[in-house]
């Protein structure tokens, strides 16, 4: 049994109620559990050394042994508090130990006389030093030198959590390396277990500079357990572009872009031309299409994407998109209404929220053939909501799904497959999240949109904001439309501006009735009406979270404000401004941060002055890699990778790619490497479970 796939209730130390704790938060083996690194290390090499006491070297981390020679409580009979002194067992120290939390049998443990090892951070207290909240530990116990502290895991407490950790790393010989053994070699890889042992246990003898990159997560364990990853996933996506099988060719249609512009009231840019040839040349031969179209903000890509999907359609064969919300699903079956023409017949609307007659008699209309386009979100992946003879699937914000439902919706339906992305996307990043699919990118959107005004501001300008807002209000006849975007729906541990707080404040500048509020947690039909007051102008400042960031098409928005822009990421702060100006007219974006820090401040200068989602998009590569790269979000957080960052380690993934084919050519069935095998699968599993639909 391959340890990253033992239950964790066969962990040692793990009972019933802890296993049920840490399955509820994602924990349900082994390998899950000690991909959670620490949160930090604590370096206790020299730490047992009293002069560091009587030198008064406030900061500095202690370990040392003492006798207890005094103990007294500290506030009322009911305080909890408890102060005690401590002697240098062969010396002159003196230290004053403070609990101002004394935990039960605390006072036992510090009984006069008492030989105790205390481990904490030296203070200044009352005229000398002293340990606030100190470890206690016995003299006898053997001191860990570099020391792991973990995190709690809901209920279960980081000491909890670092015995389970500590009890499964003793099992580490049965991590079975997915990297082949002659694979490693060439790539001078140390063993797994060798890397999972200093993630979690560091050799005492480790310099300063790796116990930092340790913290940093940039450790040679960190890349060495990361490129298992990378070539999992490589793996799993190169055998999806191998085994397309064979699907009807579509015949090239010229007229379907023009088509579907007239339609819509548009006019074809240059690079929606190239970028709809382009795919109805891939749909026109028998090996199905797999390709990512890739443009920045703006640029048209649903125009396209209908185009696609109406030379399907005159081709005698159905349609399916998948996408992220219900707000978009229901925004996109507008626009296709529109761009078909009525082509297509009539189109079916499935969400997660669809009552269940509904969705009954809309899969009997589907499977009889009476319904030929089919858009919702993840609830299209169920049996019998895929219209029958599918020849697209058009997957819009493929980030928000895993590589597991895109492979759903064209498994044995021989169909084409198309992805947009509204996220200008690195090389780089398509390469490692998209290996299957080839890249179409539009770089240059109508000519009649301006670029977005934008500015950052400070939180504490808020006339200002007030003032903008209204003149934003003002600014046509028919009146503008004002987004107002924040971080959070509800406080949490996170410092970052609410829902609650962001109407508090526009309340004291607007009308109740001016404002509406739209965010995950509403149901749809509460969502549905949020977004149609704010369209008609009866209420023309939305207030929202990221849930308005992609798909949403409203044209007389002309200023998004966002507030704690901080606290989102540089491609969702792009995504977010794009959302105003798409009627041509001038628009604006004020970014507002949450603080007066510096750095963050000049992030965000920096978003302000570059309107290039492209350029954008690499200089938060080079910034700083990964990181979360599609922003902070309240739910669906991307689990593909937990060591591996494919921004940052950009040359890594470069190996992972050459050396998945190379396997693949060798051995297309993996049965020389099992364990490699073992680790696609678990890669494919993540992302089974797709962003919640309505996430805020």
């Amino acid at each position: 049994m391959d340890l990253q796939d033992v239950a964790i209730d066969e962990v040692k130390h793990v009972g019933l109620q802890a296993a049920a704790i840490l399955r509820m938060r994602g924990v349900h083996t082994a390998g899950d559990l000690l991909a959670r690194g620490p949160r930090r290390y604590v370096d206790l090499r020299g730490a047992d050394d009293w002069a560091l006491v009587r030198e008064g070297v406030v900061g500095a981390m202690v370990a040392i042994v003492g006798v207890v020679t005094d103990v007294r409580r500290m506030g009322s009979m009911r305080s909890k508090g408890l102060a005690a002194l401590v002697r240098e067992p062969s010396g002159d120290g003196l230290l004053r130990v403070v609990f101002f939390h004394a935990p039960p049998g605390l006072a036992a443990k510090l009984s006069l006389g008492a030989r105790v090892r205390l481990i904490g951070t030296l203070r200044e207290g009352r005229g000398d030093l002293e340990l606030h909240q100190p470890r206690i530990q016995s003299p006898e116990a053997p001191l860990t030198a570099i020391e792991p502290v973990y995190g709690a895991i809901g209920t279960l407490s980081p000491a909890s959590v670092a015995r389970v950790v500590q009890s499964a790393l003793e099992r580490a010989r049965e991590w079975s390396d997915p990297v082949p053994a002659a694979l490693a070699k060439q790539l001078a890889l140390r063993p797994s277990a060798e890397a999972l042992r200093w993630l979690h246990a560091p050799d005492s003898r480790a310099p300063i500079d790796a116990l930092i990159a340790l913290q940093r997560g940039t450790s040679w364990a960190h890349q060495r357990l990361g490129f298992e990853e990378l070539l999992a996933a490589a793996i799993t996506l190169e055998r999806a572009r191998r085994n397309t099988g064979s699907a009807r060719a579509i015949a090239f249609d010229s007229g379907v872009g023009d088509a579907a512009a007239r339609r819509l009231g548009l006019e074809q840019t240059p690079s929606q031309r190239e970028a709809i040839d382009s795919i109805q040349r891939a749909m026109s031969i028998d090996q199905p299409m797999r390709r990512l179209l890739v443009g920045d903000v703006g640029s048209g890509k649903t125009l396209v994407a209908a185009a696609a999907s109406l030379a399907v359609l005159r081709g005698g064969r159905s349609v399916a998109w998948l996408v992220p919300t219900s707000i978009v699903a229901e925004q996109h079956a507008a626009t296709l209404t529109r761009a078909l023409g009525g082509e297509g017949g009539p189109i079916a609307v499935l969400l997660g929220s669809t009552p269940k007659r509904a969705r009954t008699a809309a899969r009997k209309a589907i499977a009889q053939g009476l319904v030929r386009v089919v858009v919702g979100t993840h609830a299209i992946l169920e049996e019998d909501s895929v219209p029958p003879d599918l020849g697209l699937a058009v997957v819009d914000e493929q980030h928000r799904f895993g590589v597991a439902q895109r492979l759903a919706l064209v498994k044995d339906r021989a169909a084409h497959m198309l992805v947009v992305s509204a996220t200008p996307i690195p090389r780089t990043l398509a390469l490692a999240q998209y290996g299957d699919l080839d890249v179409v990118t539009m770089a240059k959107g109508p000519s009649s949109r301006q670029p977005v005004t934008s500015r950052v501001v400070a939180a504490t300008d808020k006339a200002f904001i007030a003032n903008t807002i209204q003149r934003a209000l003002d600014a046509t006849e028919k009146g503008g439309r004002v987004f107002v975007v924040v971080p959070r729906i509800e406080a949490d541990d996170a410092s970052a501006v609410t829902i609650a707080e962001a109407d508090a404040f526009l309340s004291q500048h607007f009308a109740k009735d001016r404002i509406v509020v739209l965010h995950g947690k509403m149901s749809s039909d509460d969502q549905r009406a949020a977004l149609q007051a704010f369209r008609s102008g009866s209420h023309p400042i939305l207030l929202g979270t990221s849930v308005i960031e992609v798909g949403l098409d409203v044209p007389e928005a002309n200023l998004i404000v966002i507030l704690g822009a901080e606290h989102f990421g540089i491609a969702q702060l792009h995504q977010l401004r794009g959302r105003v100006g798409r009627g041509g007219q001038k628009a604006a974006c004020l970014f507002v941060p949450e603080t007066a820090d510096e750095e963050a401040r000049a992030r965000l200068e920096g978003i302000a002055a570059c309107s290039d989602g492209f350029v954008l998009a690499e200089r938060d590569l080079d910034r700083r890699g990964a990181g979360e790269w599609f922003g902070e979000r309240q739910s669906g957080a991307d689990r593909s990778f937990r060591f591996a960052d494919p921004l940052r380690d950009r040359a890594m993934v470069t190996r992972a790619v050459e050396a998945a084919r190379a396997l693949l050519d060798e051995d297309a069935t993996l049965a020389r490497w099992p364990a490699l095998e073992r680790a696609a699968a678990r890669m494919l599993a993540r992302g089974q479970t797709p962003t919640g639909e309505d996430a805020g």
